[in-house]
């Protein structure tokens, strides 16, 4: 009975944390669909991959949106013409570098370990960089998203009840995918015992492994991850810290499973290797503390 109400405690803390980030990424790919035009993007979006890659991260820091309100702001900017390379640095930098988490961070770190709270921002924008431009390479002018819903009304609509419909039909998209993977997160949390992520912090690479395992299952908010990782600081590596806090804003279970519901299955794939791949790297080879 205990471990059926921790679990019901948990999925309601990681659903209602969820919804307000996720309603916002709604609305602001419902208000992207009506007042922006394909014209506009194709503008403002640089053709160069590079300099289109680093617009992206940009706009993940003008765009501030949590690890699962970017997805339907980036299905919306696929739909509306705009390069992969530039909306996946979009969809992984944005949980990382926007204002709300930054400032998370640097309250989580600022007197035990500040070096933290730059290198995460760094390494993040560096990373998200890295990954969407691969993925730009890979996928390049690929049909990637799966349909979407349509609004049925016959008549036109104009101003805010477009807004709001939309709106209405993003975050019906997103939200069945979001239940499933609260629910599969809060089994996790509740189920896994804590002690077992302490087995291996006296080694190196098993201890990075363990910690973006870890970020992967338990599927917190990139708003309060932080303050998660500052727990680990006498038990795990920097290293590992680091990977946590890399891994956890840019990919888990919850918008795993998000993702497949708006993504084709190979993309969502190679996406999620590359962000393992990429992290690990920087864990081991490029951070140092």
């Amino acid at each position: 009975m205990d471990v059926f109400r921790n679990i019901s405690i948990i999925f309601v803390s990681i659903f209602l944390e969820s919804l307000p980030f996720l309603l916002l990424g709604s609305l602001i790919s419902s208000i992207i669909e009506n007042y922006v035009s394909n014209d506009t993007i194709a503008k403002l979006i640089p053709k160069n991959k590079i300099l289109g890659t680093i617009a992206g991260i940009f706009c993940g820091f003008f765009l501030p949106a949590c690890d699962c309100a970017v997805i339907p702001i980036s299905k919306r900017l696929f739909q509306k013409g705009v390069p992969i390379n530039v909306v996946i640095s979009f969809m992984l930098a944005s949980p990382i570098i926007n204002p709300v988490v930054l400032l998370a961070t640097y309250n989580a770190f600022y007197k035990t370990n500040p070096h933290m709270f730059w290198y995460r921002l760094i390494y993040g924008i560096i990373i998200a960089f890295i990954i969407g431009y691969i993925m730009g390479l890979i996928f390049d002018k690929k049909d990637v998203v799966k349909p979407s819903l349509e609004c049925e009304c016959h008549h036109h609509h104009k101003g805010i009840i477009s807004v709001l419909e939309h709106t209405g039909i993003d975050l019906y998209e997103v939200l069945k995918y979001l239940i499933v993977g609260a629910l599969i997160a809060s089994l996790i949390q509740a189920l896994l015992p804590q002690n077992v992520l302490a087995i291996f912090h006296n080694n190196n690479i098993l201890s990075v492994l363990i910690l973006m395992v870890f970020a992967y299952l338990i599927s917190l908010c990139s708003t309060s991850d932080a303050f998660i990782g500052k727990t680990f600081t006498n038990i795990f590596t920097n290293n590992s810290i680091m990977a946590y806090l890399l891994l956890g804003p840019m990919i888990d279970i919850k918008n795993t499973i998000v993702l497949l519901g708006n993504y084709k299955r190979n993309f969502v794939l190679t996406l999620i290797s590359l962000i393992f791949i990429v992290i690990f790297i920087f864990s081991m080879v490029v951070y140092r503390l």
